[in-house]
C-alpha cells in the first residue's frame, strides 16, 4: 500500500465521526439503563468536596505503594456514603494494584456503574471494566464496556472501541486486502 493510500485509509477509519458511527458512540448524552440521562452529584458540595479530599489522600496512598491502607480508606469512604461512584471506581483500581481476583475488581466497577451520576466517572468504570475483561479474554464484553465508556466520553474508551469493534476491523481487513491487490500486479 502506498503512503498516499494508507493515510486515505488512516483518514477513512480513523476520524472521530467514522469511528464513533462504527463503534456506535455517537450518543448526544449518556443515559442509565431506563434511558433517561444522569443527574449530577446527589451529595452537597460540602459533603462532595470532602469526598473528594478523603480520595485524594486514599490514591496518594495507593501511589506511595501503601495499598492496603488505601483500600481500607476507600472502603471506610463507601460504608458511611455507599452511592458514591467514585470510591468504588477507585478501590477497583486499587484492587487491580493488589492483583486481587478479577470478580472483585468487576464487582466495584459494576458499583461504579450503578452508582454514577456523572459521566467522567461513569466512563472510567466502563473503560477500567474493559480492560479487566479484556484482559480475561472477554473480547465481547470488553468491547461493550469500552462502547459505553465511549459514550461517556473518555477518550482511552473512545480509541479502544474503535480498534476492538468487530466490524470496523473486519471492514479494515477488506480495504487493506482491496488495496494489495490493487497494487500487486497480477501475473495472468
Amino acid at each position: 500500500m502506498s503512503t498516499r493510500d494508507s493515510k486515505l485509509v488512516d483518514v477513512l477509519f480513523t476520524s472521530e465521526f467514522v469511528r464513533d458511527q462504527i463503534s456506535g458512540t455517537y450518543s448526544a448524552y449518556n443515559t442509565d439503563q431506563h434511558g433517561s440521562p444522569k443527574h449530577e452529584s446527589v451529595y452537597d458540595k460540602s459533603t462532595l468536596a470532602e469526598l473528594k479530599q478523603r480520595e485524594i489522600h486514599a490514591v496518594a496512598a495507593a501511589e506511595q505503594g501503601q495499598v492496603d491502607d488505601a483500600i481500607k480508606q476507600l472502603t471506610d469512604i463507601i460504608v458511611e456514603y455507599p452511592s458514591y461512584a467514585s470510591a468504588y471506581n477507585n478501590r477497583a483500581q486499587a484492587y487491580r494494584l493488589q492483583d486481587a481476583s478479577s470478580s472483585r475488581v468487576i464487582a466495584d466497577l459494576d458499583c461504579a456503574i450503578k452508582c454514577a451520576h456523572d459521566d467522567q466517572t461513569l466512563g472510567q468504570a466502563y473503560t477500567q471494566k474493559a480492560i479487566v475483561l479484556k484482559a480475561l479474554g472477554n473480547q465481547d464484553d470488553a468491547f461493550f464496556n469500552f462502547s459505553q465508556g465511549a459514550k461517556c466520553g473518555n477518550s482511552v474508551a473512545k480509541t479502544a472501541a474503535s480498534k476492538e469493534n468487530p466490524y470496523a476491523k473486519l471492514c479494515g481487513q477488506m480495504v487493506s486486502q482491496a488495496m494489495k491487490q490493487l497494487h500487486t500486479p497480477s501475473r495472468d
